[in-house]
């Protein structure tokens, strides 16, 4: 509906003395207009009729985007860019706009994600083993009449082994699971088990995220985009159902 060229950013998002010109396409001239005040000496459905003389602009700032689309709020803008701080922070927070940050590695990163999916659920299975592991040995301690029998002793050694075994299989399957996304960096948005600084930054100040803008163009205008939930450890403990069980000799059972 509006094309704007030279918006010199990030002033537009904040300078509120820029200049709107109007661009001839024809020519590429620049006519000079009155912005807000033109608009609002136009009358009812003024923003409707600056535009009909031209819809080219060149400049401005954000108040004449907001008076040329009759925007009240600044959350029915989104604004999308590539520039975390530039682009998303500084149009969210200073205008309240609703933000949509590019990250065109984002299609590589899913690609090999759901190219190592086998790989992540095996490092998934063994490290629920280990948590599986570490329960045993407390109910070893905990049920034992003396906990420092040599029963219990062996037992809890048993424990501890198979735990350093499981966490050196682990160790090696996680290596070659972020090297398969890149050699030194692993993946983009974890640092080993958790979110990584840009994932968090992104996840704080962007309101969605995509490989490229053209994305958007394959929902409906009308589309609600809601926030995934959130588990914190001790809600993932009580959501996960699965476990595994022990024989009385501490054996692992199928």
């Amino acid at each position: 509906n509006i094309v704007i060229l030279g918006s010199c950013k990030p002033a537009y998002l904040t300078d509120s003395h820029l200049n709107l010109f109007r661009v001839r396409p024809e020519d590429g001239s620049l006519l000079n207009t009155d912005g807000l005040f033109e608009i609002e000496a136009l009358g009812k459905d003024g923003a409707a009729k600056f535009l009909a003389q031209g819809k080219t602009f060149q400049g401005g700032n954000w108040q004449h985007l907001t008076a040329m689309l009759d925007v009240e709020a600044g959350e029915e803008i989104m604004y999308v860019g590539d520039h975390l701080y530039a682009d998303v922070l500084r149009s969210k927070r200073t205008l309240g706009w609703r933000s949509c940050f590019i990250v065109p590695e984002l299609a590589e990163e899913m690609r090999v994600f759901r190219e190592q999916l086998p790989l992540r659920r095996k490092i998934t299975e063994l490290r629920k083993l280990r948590d599986e592991l570490s329960l045993h040995g407390d109910a070893v301690y905990r049920n034992a009449q003396d906990p420092d029998s040599p029963e219990v002793e062996a037992q809890l050694f048993l424990v501890e082994r198979d735990d350093a075994a499981v966490k050196d299989a682990l160790t090696d399957l996680t290596e070659r699971y972020h090297a398969a996304f890149h050699p030194v960096w692993g993946q983009m948005f974890h640092a080993g088990y958790q979110d990584s600084r840009f994932a968090y930054f992104v996840q704080n100040y962007a309101c969605v995220y995509t490989s490229k803008a053209t994305n958007l163009g394959l929902a409906t205008t009308s589309r609600s985009y809601r926030t995934s939930g959130e588990l914190l450890p001790h809600d993932n403990l009580l959501a996960d159902d699965g476990h595994t069980d022990f024989g009385p000799g501490g054996q692992l059972m199928s």
